[in-house]
């Protein structure tokens, strides 16, 4: 992974961690680009950089939480049944 990419992540994590925190008080259907933005501390150019709507980043912010929980497993994405 180069700089750049790395710096990509870097952002996307802020703004999966900004949408957490938001849920905490209001349902997703009353938070504004602009609060994730602010909570984030960066500016809507960058929120439409990585994402198209805020339900992009629903998705990869759940995607976030599952893979973080698979961790505590120590389980590498593969399904046990």
């Amino acid at each position: 992974m180069n700089k750049q990419e790395s710096k990509y992540f870097d952002t996307a994590h802020f703004f999966n961690k900004a949408l957490i925190c938001l849920l905490n008080d209001k349902d997703i259907d009353y938070i504004t680009v602009k609060e994730i933005c602010n909570t984030a501390g960066f500016n809507s150019s960058a929120f439409y950089l990585h994402y198209e709507s805020i339900y992009d980043l629903l998705n990869e912010t759940l995607e976030y939480i599952n893979n973080k929980f698979l961790e505590c497993f120590d389980i590498k994405n593969e399904y046990v049944f």
